[in-house]
């Protein structure tokens, strides 16, 4: 429930702090998967964003927005 709790940021859901702790930590594994997955999915999206900026500026804007 700790990593859970963690994932969450906040206190858990009652329905969540139910679960038996095998499910709880399908859930977290599963929350965690999904995070590394939107990571991916939001890092390949800035990288083609950025091949829409000409070639020059694109050290610029990655340095702009924190990368």
């Amino acid at each position: 429930m700790d990593e859970l709790r963690r994932q969450f940021r906040a206190t858990l859901p009652a329905s969540v702090e139910a679960l038996p702790p095998a499910d709880a930590a399908d859930l977290a594994a599963a929350m965690r998967e999904a995070r590394r997955t939107q990571t991916a999915q939001l890092m390949a999206a800035t990288e083609e964003s950025l091949s829409q900026v000409p070639r020059l500026i694109r050290p610029l804007v990655r340095k702009v927005i924190g990368l």
